[in-house]
């Protein structure tokens, strides 16, 4: 038998609200998502070995309560146009160790739990001016030039948080992606007029 392998059946209850509001007109528009949605799992067999969490429910590994997203432009000028996202997220459920035991000279770990508690929550600002060349409509080619900063405060963001056992002590560590500001520069060009981009 290798329980790792096993494929255990339970229930899944999954809820959650969404709104947004929207502005499609003026100088400033944009718009404000907010979502809250949860799920949880229970997985309750008839022995401990096709049992999760001695049978109560847990939050899904996908459980984040909470998720704001925010779009925003101000055009200074038909040719300039500065743009900003805020993108916040709860984090997800994790399990965490709470101790190491010995058994025959092996090191184990003992855990929380199951996901009783979350990875740090998500928060991202991105940031880009956008400057279109010359408008005549008479022209062939009209281009555009984006300047965008992803990332702009560098926030060390965790995707994931993984544990080891290091010289007979729990040492935590936190794999991110993209953990500092990223610059880019774009050229983009239509042809012909610029009433039909």
């Amino acid at each position: 038998m290798y329980i790792e392998r096993d494929v255990l059946q339970g229930k899944l209850e999954a809820y959650g609200l969404e709104f947004m509001i929207k502005k499609n007109v003026g100088r400033f528009n944009g718009n404000l998502n907010y979502t809250y949605s949860r799920s949880s799992i229970q997985v309750g067999g008839d022995n401990l070995y096709s049992t999760i969490n001695n049978g109560f429910a847990y939050p899904a590994d996908f459980d984040k309560p909470h998720a704001i997203n925010l779009n925003c432009n101000y055009e200074f000028v038909k040719r300039f146009v500065v743009s900003a996202n805020f993108v916040y997220a709860s984090g997800r459920p994790v399990t965490l160790p709470t101790g190491v035991y010995y058994y025959y000279g092996q090191s184990f770990l003992s855990f929380t739990k199951r996901n009783e508690y979350r990875i740090p929550d998500y928060l991202r600002i991105d940031i880009s001016a956008k400057i279109e060349g010359n408008l005549h409509s008479d022209k062939l080619l009209h281009g555009t030039w984006i300047f965008s900063v992803y990332n702009l405060t560098g926030r060390n963001n965790a995707y994931s948080v993984f544990y080891r056992i290091d010289e007979q002590l729990v040492k935590s560590y936190k794999f991110s992606v993209f953990a500092t500001p990223i610059f880019s520069v774009s050229y983009h060009f239509n042809l012909g007029n610029y009433e039909n981009k």
